[in-house]
């Protein structure tokens, strides 16, 4: 027939069970051989020229690349021996999120339909365009990094003059205080005495007892005493309240730095050479400060060995010896996981011989408590080193990144038009907020005058003043970052560019570096690893928020999940 349509058939199970099944139960291969046999027929043109089986093949369990049957399919897609593939459902074809868009993508780029039989009445055409939008987010993250950085110096440098003049900068209250708009507008904080008695607690039992914080961390959740939250503490916890200057009456800005994977972290007393502290505030002091520090000099005493003139100070995350320690979590408590080494004993026909090996340690069965985490203690680092990249190699290597990369810069076109329209409406509402600001500061000025004729009292009108200039440098703020956004596009269409000459070397570049640097390249594709007794999920970083630019977009999770293999 002249314009007949070549079609082929993929039939999968996932265990051999479902294999051996009878004609009459659900998604055997001879319920779907039936299925798809009778949607070929009911295409007049079409004609069925192959038949691929997979018995007792898991799609979840096994890559693409490990699926024999799948690899000649797309061997035989690749030389045209059919233009339309049929499967009975879209899982039949993967069950991995990040490899279901990139195998239908591989298909498209050769030229054939994929169409599911039983997922919609008349079968549904299968096409890899809106999948691709997972993918895209891999660059977009990538891309975005750039200005998410520039847009955090700007916001910092704002909030540093407000710091400088001593004032309170914001946020929610720290443990052992609460907001109190009846405090001084400087520093509007009032004492939590529950929570101040709990970190006097913290001192004597610190200074007076000379019991280290993990002591006292382990002796407040044996005595039901835990965080603001309701959770246990960690030893970090009680460190970094013990440390925060705020309890000797001292507000504090840039205290807390960058971490790696968008966290922060509170640096010590001994290392606020860059910190902004503001004068004593009596209503604000818990610890004289002395005694604070006191506290402080013993901590930088006990980690001495850190404290190297002339060296910039990196965590044990950052330098260690593992991987992924700063992007790893429990799967069963969510609680990071830190390098540790394990020791045991080895008979051996010349006696008993001991052995260590380095591995990833959960924190709360090591530093809280073995009862708060059913999961392991520990986890072999060659272990979870070999499956993890593995499974980063094999997804650099299948992506399509040319078709992405063009995806990507389409989108940046999209976002300029979008911050055009936005700058316009922060316009109006600049406008809009100092016109208000000013009729405020009219009336204050009226008042100071004739305060008998006012009709709001002092405080009240410098709350209205105060508002209006807040919202004001908020919109200021947002609309420079637009601004700047807008002036960077060419710069991230040629960082996009960057990143597609550069992905096919990427990973030559990684096995070659030290390993400091491993861990610094890993940061800029992983956003966390989940690690558990069964396997392991690895989230790759991406950024709604980053792209759209609104502070309503959602975070979309990109994951690819894996299991153990059995160490030979």
């Amino acid at each position: 027939m002249e314009n007949e349509v070549r079609c082929a058939a993929l039939y999968r199970v996932s265990t051999m069970r479902q294999a051996r099944q009878h004609d009459t139960d659900e998604e055997t291969i001879p319920m779907q051989r039936n299925a798809i046999r009778r949607f070929v027929q009911s295409h007049s043109s079409w004609k069925l020229v192959a038949e691929y089986t997979e018995e007792g093949v898991s799609a979840y369990k096994n890559a693409s690349a490990d699926r024999d049957v799948l690899q000649d399919v797309l061997r035989d897609a690749r030389n045209r021996k059919f233009t339309v593939l049929l499967i009975f459902k879209a899982d039949r074809l993967s069950r991995q999120s990040l490899e279901y868009p990139v195998i239908l993508a591989k298909f498209q780029e050769y030229g054939i339909q994929v169409y599911s039989v039983a997922d919609e009445v008349g079968g549904k055409e299968l096409k890899a365009d809106g999948q691709f939008d997972k993918l895209l987010r891999f660059i977009e993250g990538w891309q975005a990094e750039t200005e998410s950085y520039n847009t955090s110096i700007r916001v910092a440098e704002k909030m540093r003059q407000i710091a400088e003049k001593g004032r309170w900068t914001g946020g929610k209250a720290p443990y052992g205080y609460r907001l109190d708009p009846q405090a001084p507008v400087h520093a509007p904080l009032s004492l939590d005495e529950k929570e101040a008695e709990i970190i006097r607690l913290m001192f004597r039992r610190y200074l007076d007892e000379g019991i280290g914080t993990p002591a006292i961390t382990r002796d407040l959740n044996a005595n039901q005493i835990f965080q603001r939250n309701g959770k246990p503490w960690a030893d970090g916890s009680v460190r970094r309240i013990m440390q925060n200057p705020i309890i000797a009456g001292r507000l504090s800005y840039g205290r807390t730095v960058r971490s790696g994977r968008g966290k922060r972290k509170a640096l010590g007393a001994h290392d606020f050479k860059n910190v902004i502290l503001s004068p004593i505030y009596p209503h604000l002091v818990i610890i004289d400060e002395a005694r604070w520090q006191q506290a402080m000099d013993r901590m930088a005493n006990y980690n001495r060995s850190v404290l190297i003139p002339g060296v910039i100070r990196h965590s044990r995350a950052d330098s260690g010896p593992l991987l992924f320690t700063g992007m790893a979590r429990c799967a069963h408590c969510n609680g990071p996981l830190v390098s540790t080494s394990v020791t045991g004993k080895k008979m051996t026909t010349k006696g008993p011989k001991i052995y260590a090996h380095k591995a990833y340690l959960c924190t709360t069965k090591a530093w809280k408590s073995k009862d708060l985490c059913d999961g392991q203690r520990t986890y072999s680092m060659k272990k979870v080193e070999q499956a993890l990249l593995t499974a980063i190699h094999r997804t650099l290597s299948t992506m399509n990144m040319a078709v992405v990369v063009h995806r990507a810069r389409e989108l940046a076109e999209q976002r300029l038009w979008a911050q055009s329209s936005r700058q316009h409406i922060l316009d109006k509402q600049i406008r809009e907020v100092t016109q208000l600001r000013e009729a405020w500061l009219t009336r204050l000025d009226q008042f100071l005058v004739h305060p008998e004729a006012s009709l709001y009292s002092e405080d009240v009108l410098a709350q209205k003043v105060r508002e209006a200039t807040e919202k004001y440098q908020k919109l200021v703020a947002e609309r420079e970052i637009i601004m700047q956004s807008a002036a960077n596009l060419n710069e991230q269409r040629q960082s996009l560019d960057q990143f597609l000459q550069i992905k096919d070397q990427w990973w030559q570049q990684f096995l070659s570096a030290e390993r400091p640097r491993q861990k610094e390249l890993l940061k800029h594709i992983v956003e966390m690893v989940i690690i558990g007794r069964d396997g392991y999920n690895i989230y790759y970083r991406f950024d709604l928020q980053a792209l759209t630019g609104h502070d309503d977009a959602r975070t979309v999770e990109w994951q690819e999940s894996g299991q153990w293999v059995a160490q030979s």
